[in-house]
Order: C-alpha cells, then structure tokens, then sequence
C-alpha cells in the first residue's frame, strides 16, 4: 500500500448532493455510502479511523460478492477499519474526485490521505489479511483500533445534509431497480425545472452511457473495432465501454483520433457522443479541459 495519492481534490464538488442511494444489499454497521456532501466528514473522520474506500458499480462483475466479503471482514473486526462504498453511477463526480481509472477500485483513507490498494475483486481469501495490513497500519499511526469511535452513529455529529431533490432521488431509485428509460425521464424532469443542474446532466449522460452499453459483448465490441478502425458505430461502442470502465483518457482519445480527415457527418457524430462523455466526467475533471481544446481545434 505505498504511492499514495495525497490529499483527496474536493475543488470540483461545490454542489451538496443529499443523500446517496446505497450500495445494494444490507449495509453493515461500520459502514457508510458516501456523497459529495459527506465526502468532506469521511476525510475529517479519517484522522480518527482508517477507512476503506470501494468505489463500484452494480455492473461490476462478481461486484457484490467482494463488497460483501469486505462487509463481512470489517464487522468481523468490531469497527477498528471502516467501509465507505461510492456508487459510482449514482455518485460519478466523487469518483472523480477520487481519480478512480477502473472499477472496482479500493482505496485506503487513512489522515486525510489516499491510498491505492486495488482496481479489481479480490477473492474472499485475501480480504482478511488486507484488513489485518490496514489495522496494523493505522496502530503503527497511533489510532485508535478499538472500534469505539468507528460506528456508524458516529455520523451523528456530521453537519446534517440538504434533502436530496425529488427527481435525482427518483432516478437514484430507478437506477438501483435497473429501470434506466425511467431514470432518464426523472432527469429530464428535473432538468425542465432546472436546466443548470450539473448533477442532473451527469447524471442523464451517465445512464445514457450505460443504455448504450446495456447489451454490449466488451471482447466482441473491442475485436469488431480493431478489426474495422472505419467503422464509427463500432469504435463509438468501444469508447463506451473505456469510459464505463473508467478509462477517461482512451475514451476521449479514440474518439478525438477519428476527426483527423473525417467527413462533417463523422464530425457531428463523435462531437455530440464526446459532449456526452464530459458530461459523464464532469467539468472539473483535470482530462476533459484539455480534450475539449483538442476537440475545438480539430473541429476548426
């Protein structure tokens, strides 16, 4: 557990978000979902308790079997470590804030400071042993591991949230129970109230993003498209997939790659999908400033 990544960058969450929906099945006691709002505790609350750091999705294979062996391995240690799970369709720009690349990703919280542990599942072998590490750890940075200050009610000291809107926490719901074409109409509802709502537009954007992955094969996507770089339809799909996963950078990379010579209907096509796609990263993201000057400049 060493290359930290230093501080956590709040700068892009200036928005309170309300509450999150949490992860599904049942929470444990030492657990919490966390929110643009509450990101900012969880770093406070770090000085007091290590805190591990899964950042997932429903959409991540064999996800829910290794958030409940974490689950199970911090309950079983009485809350000398704590779990923080982001969702990161309902919660993209927190996963942004944490520079996650790849889901899953978990990440080590302890002082204020990040560190990387894993960007994919680890069996339920490995699970305690990591606990013990962190444990350990956070002894060696004189913590407290009794697991006194480390239950969920501690959270009761936490400035109270703003109520989540109505619509945003109707699309959460729809989410959460697979229903995207309803998600999308709550965001376009909340966007007819307020046409300036980032978190709506990233929000829409992300279950777009995910309806048109829906159906996808990855492995038959990626050898369509390498073996048909012309085929805009294949490599718009491929660089879907890169942003699902999160892989910013060669999402926006393989798209900009195709403007070099293309016709005005390629143009309009991978500029409308990429607007899409830094909606779904958010503005405040270090990679989609420097995209969208490369976008302006191949455009004209």
């Amino acid at each position: 557990m060493s290359d930290p990544y230093g501080i956590i960058d709040l700068a892009q969450l200036k928005q309170p978000a309300g509450d999150a929906v949490g992860a599904s099945g049942t929470a444990g006691p030492y657990e919490v979902a966390v929110t643009e709002q509450g990101l900012e505790q969880l770093i406070a609350d770090s000085q007091q308790v290590a805190t591990l750091l899964l950042v997932s999705s429903s959409r991540v294979p064999e996800g829910e079997a290794f958030l409940q062996s974490l689950r199970d391995g911090v309950t079983a240690r009485g809350g000398a470590v704590r779990l923080a799970v982001v969702d990161a369709d309902t919660q993209p720009r927190v996963a942004g804030a944490l520079r996650v690349q790849q889901l899953p990703t978990l990440l080590l919280l302890l002082q204020g400071q990040l560190q990387p542990i894993v960007d994919s599942v680890l069996g339920a072998e490995e699970i305690g042993p990591l606990l013990d590490q962190v444990v350990q750890l956070a002894q060696q940075q004189g913590m407290d591991v009794s697991g006194a200050a480390a239950g969920a009610d501690d959270a009761a000291g936490a400035p109270a949230e703003e109520p989540l809107d109505p619509l945003i926490a109707e699309a959460y719901a729809a989410i959460e129970r697979g229903d995207l074409d309803a998600a999308v109409d709550a965001y376009d509802r909340r966007l007819q109230q307020s046409p300036a709502d980032d978190e709506a537009k990233a929000g829409r954007a992300t279950v777009e993003l995910m309806r048109r992955t829906q159906q996808a094969d990855p492995a038959a996507a990626r050898t369509a498209a390498a073996e048909a770089p012309a085929d805009l339809d294949a490599q718009l799909l491929v660089a879907d997939l890169d942003m699902l996963g999160g892989h910013v950078d060669d999402a926006f990379g393989r798209l900009l790659d195709l403007l070099r010579g293309a016709d005005q209907e390629t143009k309009d096509a991978v500029r409308a999908r990429l607007l899409e796609l830094f909606e779904v990263a958010g503005a405040e993201d270090p990679r989609v400033g420097p995209a969208r000057r490369r976008l302006a400049n191949l455009l004209y």
